[in-house]
């Protein structure tokens, strides 16, 4: 079944076994948790050390998880893995309410409650602001489940400290006019029929528009084009995975705009959660890590290491940033740069974390 289509509720990562050594280790893959916009995936071998858990906040950015698939296969061998498999829109039923920016932060703000303590914490690109927003909560609120580590990969945490095409465009046109142009209703035979969302076929069609600037350009994404370097190129291409789009809920994606990229409210120290003001300065025993792209075109380098200026409680050996080389967007987590680079020293970083 193709992923392009949208009654797909979630795709499974079918991560069968991973190579440790010269072993093969058979992996399982089951629901830990399941809620209305999220099902918790754990992914794990059976030997993996209990203690060592690691939670991989997907983004909420009209692809489905699976395009971390590369990263979660990096993190199996170490870690029991939980990733946020989030639903597609279109199949959640109206009657279980919204999904905005709130309830994102919400839901990982649970998610860290559930899992800690000892938990270790990766985001990746739009998952960035509101894991971070939820770990200030967790310091601010719920000490003894404060993740140990944050890992921020490739996030707007200040979009304009280094402006992409991307955050041109989409801080160019006021709310009212992505109501009016991009916001639809389900209908037809989906469970979620009535629910306003932005799809994924829109979603599609800008990516496609990208990958053509890409390639015309000679950027990242024609070389992932020509030469995938994916840990399984053929049943599970790059280009599959690119494509794989799902429906996000309209009060995200607008929250999302008008939160992250018009107001920067958690670079301005503006944001709010259910009322109560998020102060990044709580977290102080929590490391943290950022990761960029040299040539990352979305979240250019920048962006994502302004949380450092922003946590300014986390001491300076509990902190890291590396930027690859080289590298684009989409590198950091899929494909030979996020195999040779960017996993050792995430490792590293977790290690000295766990020894601390």
């Amino acid at each position: 079944m193709s992923f392009t289509q949208s009654q797909l509720a979630r795709i499974a990562f079918d991560i069968r076994g991973v190579t440790i050594g010269e072993r093969y280790m058979p992996v399982t893959e089951k629901d830990y948790l399941t809620r209305p916009f999220c099902v918790v995936s754990e992914i794990a071998h059976a030997n993996v050390a209990k203690q060592k858990k690691i939670l991989v906040i997907a983004p909420l950015s009209g692809h489905f998880p699976i395009l971390l698939r590369d990263l979660v296969i990096g993190l199996v061998p170490y870690h029991r893995v939980f990733v946020t498999n989030w639903i597609n829109a279109r199949c959640v039923p109206i009657g279980d309410g919204d999904f905005g920016f709130n309830e994102n932060i919400g839901e990982i703000i649970e998610l860290m409650r559930v899992l800690g303590p000892e938990l270790d914490v990766i985001a990746i690109c739009q998952g960035v602001v509101p894991t971070l927003a939820a770990t200030a909560i967790c310091s601010q609120s719920y000490r003894e489940k404060t993740p140990r580590s944050l890992i921020l990969i490739a996030g707007p945490v200040d979009p304009l400290s280094n402006s992409t095409p991307v955050v041109r465009l989409l801080r160019s046109r006021q709310l009212d006019w992505y109501i009016d142009n991009v916001i639809e209703q389900v209908s037809g035979p989906y469970a979620g029929r009535g629910r306003s969302v932005y799809p994924g076929h829109i979603q599609l069609k800008g990516l496609l528009a990208y990958l053509t600037r890409h390639v015309c350009q000679g950027r990242e994404l024609l070389f992932k084009t020509l030469n995938d370097d994916g840990a399984d190129p053929e049943q599970f291409p790059f280009m599959k995975l690119y494509t794989s789009n799902m429906d996000l809920t309209a009060e995200f994606f607008l929250d999302n705009v008008r939160i992250v990229f018009h107001e920067r409210n958690i670079c301005r120290g503006s944001l709010h959660w259910c009322g109560e003001l998020v102060d990044l300065t709580a977290i102080d025993d929590t490391a943290l890590m950022t990761v960029e792209g040299e040539y990352d075109d979305i979240a250019a380098p920048g962006q994502t290491h302004a949380a450092h200026k922003l946590c300014p409680s986390v001491p300076n050996n509990a902190r890291c940033h590396l930027i690859v080389r080289r590298s684009g967007h989409f590198s950091l987590f899929h494909g030979h740069t996020w195999r040779s680079t960017v996993l050792p020293d995430l490792l590293a970083f977790l290690d000295d974390v766990a020894t601390r």
